[in-house]
């Protein structure tokens, strides 16, 4: 009996179980492809770091440097290997088939074959052991924005001598990032690199020309013996992860998806069951009138819903492996993952999908214990009233009839219409989100965080200002050049620079490497603080959170530093934040000076044009720049920002994914409603009939009601939208740096008026389509009515 009433159930009620499938369907898909993402990334970098033999530490250096030989006299050192680099300050000193390549910011290192320090892998994930004569292997930032394939050779030029390599594939590297704006390593031959390392000067004076890995007992020690040493920073294999930062943000930003996703899903759930149930009051009394019990009737309803989740579950898994490659092909193309335990966990995930549903369904159906056979009788109502009067009245109202009982119903079912409004709330703050993140951090207002001043442009190109990686005081002379230069052009304006040190600080018993930066420019640049004041003196300074809590010093103390092979004492007078050195920095008064110091990091070269010129003057000025310094690497402060952060585009596509799920999500939502409301008022809608109300008015009136759930939607959603925005942006930037106080930056024109009319848009349209079955509805139905 049981089997033939689901049966007949699940074909009388074929478009709600369609649509309820299809919310299965998405939340199983996404459920496993996020589970799997996030387990892929996380677990997924461990993979990787042992396979490719990542050490305990890291420590970049010199060439010149003894600290190799001396870390291998520690106690508790069981392994040291060095791997040494030439570097190449411009791509400009690739070229192919006669055309100079311009394709990355920073300097690209090359690494000999016989000297790698970790396990790298070539794109079928083989390690590479050597490499042919006169080819290389490159990592993703030097083919970002090139036309390239195996087999095409450049030229590469190094203090004149040049020397052809052919590209013969894209190699991974567990400490090298991917993103765009990072250093690009080539891999090649020990002969080729003998060659071009013969001249004494393609090491850069020394800036990070070796890493040297260590395994030890004791990092402390390391970090001791390395404390008084120039232009050394050490890193432990939990701080290498930090390249995988973005990746591991993306993933979980596709989890909160996946959860709001199961959410709604959960509320259409329950929203399904509790009409159901109120419709079939008739069956479910003359149930109980015959003997069966309320077990019996909750375990029919929940082998239903068994049927369709686990239906809507596999097929979610299926769907779910697609889209787990396309969420992983840019983390697969750099990294080589363990996925042993990828379609088990796919398979995981979707087999608890279906189990939360079941619990879902077993709470939801305890209303079936409150109806009695002679429920049958009275059709399911008891004959009593306890609302109150609808606050509106039909004689005082100034509205339209339609638009009075579209408005009246949505006030006399609060609970059914809030439900709705809270779906199209979620659906709309997903879209806002991820456009205010997209746009936040792509613009001009967040140049702070990156300790720069606010500017119209920034010269990135290395070979203009690497003087200042050998010599800090040549900042004078670049400012009054670069000045000159600009003058001399007709498109004047001010310079200024922003150059940074590593510094072994203590405070008391405990020690830290910090990186510090000043910022050179010809006005009194004032950093934004968070609290204290910026540094008024050479001897003061002020400090981000996490700089501070590694040494447990605060506003206020005296620290020690050594910078270079120089110890200074500094006061701390505020707290500022930055993405600079992972949050771990200090910001110096501007008089102090890096000498004799090498500076290991810059921003590059910021110019303020003069006379406030509009966007399209300085879009000119920086065209014009371009050809000036025969570099295509001049950017809006907008550009660079892009660039640096790495996470707007892929935001960018978060948000368009977001727009279709709200569009599917939407659509699905007001079918569903839309036709539950019809079947549960097919009664009084033969009566409206009856009494000479149109099929218009009466598919206008159901429109109506969707509408105004859908504006109050738009209103609540952007009133949350930029406190929730600040929030979230702030704990984001918080796990790159130690950034507080960011403001989202927001389009209007997208959230005023694009998301808005994307909701109300596939609400009008989805209401509309499903209220025209009232068409069918005659005003002979009355005589349904009981």
């Amino acid at each position: 009996m049981f089997w033939r009433i689901l049966k007949k159930d699940l074909k009388r009620k074929r478009t709600m179980n369609i649509i309820l499938l299809l919310f299965v369907i998405i939340c199983s898909m996404f459920a496993a492809a996020s589970i799997n993402n996030i387990i892929a990334v996380t677990g997924g970098i461990d993979h990787f770091f042992d396979i490719s033999d990542v050490t305990d530490v890291a420590l970049s250096m010199p060439a010149e440097s003894d600290l190799d030989d001396r870390i291998r006299e520690l106690p508790g050192v069981s392994e040291v290997r060095t791997e040494k680099y030439i570097m190449v300050t411009s791509s400009k000193n690739f070229s192919r088939d006669g055309v100079k390549l311009d394709n990355f910011i920073n300097p690209a290192f090359f690494i000999s074959d016989d000297n790698m320090g970790t396990k790298y892998f070539d794109e079928d994930n083989n390690v590479i052991t050597d490499v042919e004569k006169g080819c290389f292997y490159a990592n993703s930032p030097f083919i970002f924005n090139l036309d390239i394939k195996e087999g095409d050779v450049f030229d590469v030029n190094i203090d004149g001598k040049t020397v052809p390599l052919r590209y013969s594939g894209r190699f991974k590297g567990a400490l090298l990032s991917h993103e765009s704006f990072a250093n690009p390593f080539l891999i090649i031959d020990s002969e080729d690199y003998n060659y071009l390392d013969q001249d004494e000067n393609t090491d850069f004076n020394g800036l990070l020309s070796m890493t040297v890995y260590v395994n030890t007992e004791d990092v402390d020690a390391v970090r001791e013996l390395i404390k008084d040493s120039e232009s050394v920073s050490l890193s432990t294999r939990e701080e290498m992860k930090d390249n995988y930062l973005f990746d591991i943000l993306a993933a979980y930003l596709l989890m909160a998806i996946s959860v709001i996703l199961m959410f709604t899903g959960f509320v259409v759930l329950r929203f399904t069951i509790g009409f159901t149930i109120s419709e079939e009051f008739r069956e479910i009394g003359v149930m109980k009138a015959v003997g069966i019990d309320n077990r019996s009737i909750r375990g029919m309803y929940i082998v239903k819903y068994l049927a369709i989740s686990v239906v809507g579950a596999a097929i979610g898994f299926i769907c779910s492996l697609p889209l787990t490659d396309a969420m992983m092909k840019t983390v697969s193309e750099n990294a080589v993952l363990d996925d042993n335990n990828s379609r088990f966990m796919g398979i995981f995930s979707s087999v608890l999908v279906v189990a939360v549903i079941l619990l879902f369904c077993y709470f939801c159906t305890r209303r079936v214990k409150k109806l009695s056979p002679i429920d049958a009788v009275r059709s399911g109502q008891t004959g009593e009233r306890f609302r109150r009067k609808s606050i509106l009245h039909l004689g005082r109202s100034k509205l339209p009839s339609t638009g009075f009982m579209a408005l009246n119903d949505v006030l006399s079912a609060p609970k059914r219409f809030s439900i709705i409004t809270l779906i199209f709330t979620l659906c709309m703050l997903l879209m806002m989100l991820m456009s205010n993140f997209a746009l936040t951090l792509r613009s001009e207002k967040i140049l702070w965080v990156f300790t720069v001043p606010e500017c119209d442009a920034i010269i990135a190109d290395v070979e203009y200002f690497k003087e200042l990686y050998e010599d800090p005081m040549k900042y004078r002379e670049l400012i009054d050049d670069s000045e000159k230069m600009l003058e001399e052009n007709g498109i004047p304006g001010k310079c200024s620079t922003a150059i940074g040190a590593r510094g072994e600080t203590a405070y008391k018993d405990k020690k830290a490497n910090i990186g510090y930066w000043i910022i050179k420019s010809r006005d009194d640049y004032r950093q934004r603080m968070n609290e204290g004041s910026a540094p008024q003196k050479t001897d003061e300074i002020a400090m981000t959170g996490k700089a501070m809590d590694s040494i447990g010093a605060g506003i206020g103390d005296r620290v020690r530093t050594v910078i270079g092979d120089k110890e200074y004492e500094f006061l701390i007078t505020g707290r500022y934040s930055t993405f600079e050195y992972n949050g771990y920095c200090a910001l110096l008064h501007s008089d102090f000076e890096f000498t004799p110091t090498r500076v290991n990091s810059t921003m590059g070269l910021q110019i303020d044009f003069d006379g406030d010129p509009d966007k399209e003057t300085v879009e000119r000025n920086i065209e014009k720049l371009k050809g000036i310094i025969d570099s295509d690497k001049v950017y809006t402060p907008s550009e660079m920002i892009n660039s640096a952060t790495g996470m707007s585009d892929t935001l960018s596509a978060i948000k368009k994914l977001m727009m279709i799920l709200t569009v599917v999500v939407t659509s699905l939502i007001v079918i569903l409603m839309e036709r539950s409301f019809i079947s549960k008022e097919k009664s009084e809608i033969a009566l409206m009939k009856a009494v000479g109300v149109s099929n218009g008015s009466l598919i206008l009136q159901h429109v109506l009601r969707f509408v105004i759930t859908a504006v109050l939607a738009c209103i609540v959603s952007t009133a949350v939208m930029m406190p929730l925005s600040d929030l979230l942006m702030n704990w984001v930037c918080s796990m790159i740096g130690d950034v507080s106080g960011m403001k989202c930056a927001f389009d209007p024109l997208e959230i005023f008026l694009i998301c808005p009319a994307i909701l109300i848009g596939v609400t009008v349209i989805g209401s509309a389509l499903t209220a025209l079955y009232m068409k069918t509805i005659k005003a002979s139905d009355t005589a349904s009515i009981e």
